[in-house]
C-alpha cells in the first residue's frame, strides 16, 4: 500500500513537472511566433493587462494549445509513472488548473479565453485518464 502511494506521489510531482516543461516550450514558441508588443514591461500586471487587447487571436489560441498539451502530457506521465494509476494525472490536472486559474486572475484575459483554458485543460486530464489510467483504488 505505501509503495502504492508513493508511486501516486512519484506520478503526480514528476507529471506536474513534465506537464510544466511542456507548457514553457509551447508558450515559449508562441511568443517566438508572436511576440509581445513593442514597449510592454512584462513584469507590470497594468502594461500586461492593457496589452492582452493588442495580442492577436492565434497567440491567445497558442497559449491554450499550450495548456492543454501540457495537462495532457503531465497527466499522461504521471499515470504512466504511477503504474497506470488515474489518481497521479488527476491531481496534475488539478494542479495545471489551479495554476491557470491564478493566471487568469492575475493577468486579466478575455472570457472566452478563461472558459477555454477549464475546458481545454479538463479534456486534456479526461484523455489521458482514459488513455493511461486504468480504474483502479488507490
Amino acid at each position: 500500500m505505501l509503495r502504492t502511494i508513493l508511486r501516486v506521489a512519484l506520478g503526480a510531482v514528476l507529471g506536474v513537472i513534465v506537464g510544466m516543461l511542456i507548457i514553457l516550450a509551447v508558450e515559449g514558441v508562441g511568443h517566438t511566433i508572436f511576440p509581445p508588443p513593442p514597449g510592454v514591461n512584462l513584469t507590470d500586471p497594468a502594461q500586461l493587462a492593457a496589452a492582452m487587447g493588442k495580442i492577436p487571436l492565434a497567440a491567445k489560441i497558442a497559449v491554450l494549445l499550450a495548456w492543454f498539451l501540457g495537462t495532457l502530457g503531465g497527466a499522461s506521465a504521471g499515470n504512466l509513472i504511477a503504474g497506470r494509476r488515474a489518481w497521479a494525472g488527476r491531481i496534475v490536472t488539478l494542479v495545471v488548473l489551479a495554476l491557470s486559474v491564478f493566471n487568469m486572475t492575475t493577468i486579466s484575459h478575455p472570457a472566452w479565453m478563461a472558459a477555454g483554458a477549464v475546458v481545454a485543460i479538463l479534456f486534456a486530464g479526461f484523455v489521458a485518464d482514459r488513455a493511461f489510467g486504468l480504474r483502479r483504488t488507490l
